[in-house]
């Protein structure tokens, strides 16, 4: 204290109204030469360059996850039409905003060629199609193709290899749709936007749009969807956004991105930006808690600062002033320290990550910046709040006694105010509150666990530690002793591994449970529109071909039409009409079946299966949720012109991620069996046997064969990004790990140099204290590690359960990892923060001290 004090006194004008900041500057100069504000400085700088760097990466990774997402709509953006055209102003708006666009008309129509006719799917469209991802077309069917340059010219049409089958087609040969005559030239193999309706079984017949209106195809009343592609600059693309959206009609016109969707990538999407905020939010409530630990020391540091002051004078208000410079120079130091470390950290791991991706990653703007500046000085001046009221409170008298600090002010406000300000930061990182809720539910388990057990555990400790050698007794002593403080060091030490635990359990358990879900055998092909007398020959062919496969699953097409009596919704028109009327129904057809067997990757939330004889339906839980049933009510459906009505009997969870038919509704067995039916099934084929598909299915001419490869490794592409991004986080927070612990332990150094004069001077050896000072910490760290694991399985399984739709799991190994990474690294550190004061001579520890 005395060079602090000298240097205070000796200005001997505290209580001028003038010179109150050159001793905010002197005492700012002096502390950074002593080190005293090392900690805090690296605290603050820590949460600035942590937000900053995984702002900057995890949005421009999200972003190029979602540009190379968006070759599945071949656009970034599609505005689907049903039934009219959009008008023209719409288009040219789109191009005065730089938002490049073309237009693709897909309806159902009967196409003929050889005596033989098919119901395809025509897709007409324009120049620029796609304007993201490729076509590709090949000369035989299911071959590998080429990329294609341009689209079928004039009278020219590329036709998707099933209809070979069907049709018995040949390249030169001519196909007729509508009044036009078209010429084959390619085999289509390969479509952008095909999309995931596996359940939509028409071969595609891709022509010009140019050559659309020749067909005679489209008529007032004609079931046509007239869909807008368009594709640009985030920015542009948001200001045509604005634009656009309110003049749209809910009813028939719809804007997508490749987001949204029930598709196995929309959902990946979705659960890679859970996963990187999640793993961000860590690396963020970790460096907040360095910066509130720090920020306690701070505090501590300059009671006898505050006290001097007021004896030479010094009034409340310019000690405030002093203090309130004080810490905005330091602060605003810190947060330019962070940002050129965040800025220089995130260029690294991002040029890293794009030569490891293959691509470049797509530039951010000013959002990250502004956040890491939000979040620095939102942490410094928050956490430094409650210590810098307790600084204004230090009475003079502490000059002469040291052993008084400020007093008045509960500690509850601390806790208030430094949980409020980390969980809102969270919400503000994250935009999500579920998921800040997840993560700051267990901390604030941890928390409550820590302050109700820690002192059982400290005297439990210290019982057993009675009964072994003087080293150990002696540490027990001193962690009794220290019990209060003790407990908050475990508190943080505890936060520290449990954050640590988490981003573990993100990378090697939740990670590695999703890339689990889409194993390397997992169907990479869906086969429709089987007919009932060609699944079974089908399934011996899958079997005698050695290739993995799914059941084959029976298709009814039906419509719901009433709840309980009540109609439903069911028509999408524009026709005004009392809705009071009517229940939430789908709008369309949808795809039944039925099964003896609860379907795989299928769980029951409610009820139970079929009894055999029983007559029920199995709904899916989303769509349950959505138009409002549950056990016991009553659903009438419409199959042809059969009409019947049935209860629900079960709620099932289905897992939409894996690659397998799934379906809304499954009927018991006895119901709908006896209606006509279609089958549907999925397999894998390995790579190298792609050029077998042909002759596999020749004798299934029917049958329809629907390519997921692409999504499949879409899917796979997304969890690699997700690994990259939490590997980077991962070192992140054993940095700001570090920066809590040796704060904590450097809090209790000035009463551990007291402890130490005591001991020396009473003749106790180095070897004993060295030996005391380590066991002590390995069992504030042991104990610290099992609340920490406590906590952590909690929130594992609220994010399971919760977050990412995921079955719970118990993680045994965490219960071993937990303890033993918390003893030994809180024993290194404690161990290596406490060697200098160990190796001082009593004398100097004295003089110190005096």
């Amino acid at each position: 204290m005395g060079d602090r004090t000298a240097e205070i006194g000796g200005a001997n004008d505290a209580g001028k109204q003038t010179n109150w900041h050159k001793i905010s500057w002197r005492l700012l100069k002096h502390e950074l030469r002593r080190g005293e504000l090392t900690i805090m400085a690296a605290a603050v700088a820590l949460a600035v360059c942590a937000v900053l760097s995984l702002s900057v990466f995890s949005e421009r990774l999200q972003l190029g996850l979602v540009e190379r997402s968006a070759e599945f709509l071949a656009a970034d953006r599609i505005l689907r039409s049903r039934g009219d055209e959009v008008p023209t102003e719409w288009l040219q708006r789109a191009q005065q905003e730089n938002v490049a666009s073309a237009r693709r008309v897909t309806f159902n129509s009967m196409a003929f060629a050889n005596d033989e006719l098919a119901l395809v799917d025509v897709k007409a469209v324009s120049d620029g199609y796609p304007l993201r991802g490729h076509l590709e077309t090949a000369d035989e069917p299911f071959t590998q193709g080429v990329v294609a340059e341009g689209l079928p010219g004039p009278g020219e049409t590329w036709v998707q290899g099933s209809l070979f089958q069907q049709l018995n087609l040949n390249l030169g040969d001519t196909l007729e749709v509508g009044d036009s005559e078209f010429i084959v030239t390619r085999v289509l193999s390969h479509e952008p936007d095909a999309g995931f309706n596996v359940f939509a079984d028409s071969p595609t017949v891709l022509i010009h749009f140019d050559g659309l209106a020749a067909t005679g195809l489209i008529q007032p009343g004609s079931r046509v969807n007239y869909n807008y592609l368009f594709a640009g600059s985030p920015a542009d693309l948001q200001r045509f956004e604005n634009w656009l959206l309110p003049q749209l009609d809910e009813v028939s016109q719809r804007w997508r991105n490749v987001q949204d969707g029930d598709s196995p990538l929309s959902a990946a999407l979705e659960r890679a930006e859970r996963f990187m905020l999640l793993a961000s939010l860590l690396g963020v409530v970790l460096a907040a808690t360095a910066v509130a630990v720090a920020a306690q020391r701070y505090a501590q540091r300059n009671f006898d600062a505050v006290a001097v002051m007021k004896t030479l004078g010094g009034r409340k208000s310019q000690v405030a002033k002093i203090f309130t410079l004080h810490l905005l120079l330091l602060t605003s130091a810190s947060i330019i320290l962070g940002l050129i470390l965040g800025i220089a950290l995130q260029a690294a791991v991002v040029g890293w990550v794009s030569g490891a991706l293959g691509y470049s990653l797509p530039a951010t703007g000013s959002g990250p910046y502004v956040l890491a500046i939000a979040t620095g000085l939102l942490c410094a001046l928050m956490f430094s709040l409650y210590p810098l009221l307790r600084l204004l409170k230090v009475p003079p008298l502490r000059v002469l006694r040291r052993d008084l600090t400020a007093s008045g002010l509960s500690r509850w406000l601390h806790w208030i105010i430094s949980g409020g300000t980390i969980f809102l930061l969270m919400v503000i990182y994250s935009g999500s509150a579920m998921l800040s809720l997840a993560l700051f539910a267990g901390g604030v388990l941890a928390m409550a666990l820590l302050l109700s057990i820690s002192r059982l555990f400290i005297r439990a400790s210290r019982q057993a530690g009675m009964q072994a050698g003087s080293s150990w007794r002696l540490a027990m002593a001193g962690l009794q002793r220290r019990a209060k403080e003790n407990s908050m060091q475990m508190l943080s030490f505890s936060v520290a591994v449990m954050l640590f635990l988490l981003v573990l359990a993100l990378r090697h358990e939740l990670l590695e449970d999703w890339r689990g879900q889409l194993p390397d055998d997992a169907p990479n092909y869906f086969v429709v529109n089987v007919a009932n007398q060609q699944a079974a020959p089908m399934q011996a062919m899958f079997e005698r071909e050695n290739l993995p496969a799914t059941a084959m699953y029976p298709i009814v097409p039906g419509r719901l039409t009433a709840i309980n009596g009540t109609p439903v919704r069911d028509a999408v028109s524009k026709e005004e009409r009392d809705d009071s009327e009517y229940r939430e129904g789908f709008g369309r057809e949808l795809q039944l079946t039925w099964q003896a067997d609860l379907p795989e990757e299928n769980t029951l939330r409610e009820g139970r299966w079929f009894a055999e004889g029983e007559t029920g339906v199995s709904v899916e839980s989303q769509v349950a949720d959505r138009i409002g049933v549950g056990i016991g009510d009553e659903l009438t459906f419409l199959i042809g012109a059969d009409e019947f009505s049935v209860p629900v009997t079960n709620i099932r969870n289905v897992d939409w991620n894996t690659m397998q038919p799934n379906f809304y509704m499954v009927f018991s067995p006895n119901l709908i069996d006896n209606m006509p039916a279609t089958y549907i099934a999925s397999f894998h084929l390995p790579e190298e046997r792609r050029p077998e598909l042909y002759s596999l299915f020749r004798e299934f001419p029917q049958a329809s064969l629907i390519d997921v490869d692409d999504i499949l490794q879409q899917v796979r592409d997304v969890i690699n990004h997700v690994s990259l991004a939490v590997t980077f986080v991962m070192v992140l927070v054993i940095g700001a790990g570090a920066l809590v612990l040796v704060a904590q332990v450097q809090a209790s150094l000035e009463e551990r140099e007291q402890e130490l004069v005591i001991l020396r001077t009473l003749g106790a050896r180095a070897a004993l204290l060295t030996r005391s000072i380590t066991y002590e910490f390995v069992v504030l760290g042991a104990l610290a590690g099992v609340i920490a694991t406590i906590a952590m399985e909690l929130s594992i399984f609220m994010l399971q359960t919760q977050v990412f739709n995921m079955e719970a799991s118990f993680h045994w190994r965490f219960w071993i990892l937990g303890p033993l990474v918390g003893a030994g690294v809180v024993a290194l550190l404690g161990w290596s923060v406490c060697w200098r004061l160990l190796r001082q001579q009593t004398g100097n520890l004295i003089r110190q001290l005096t």
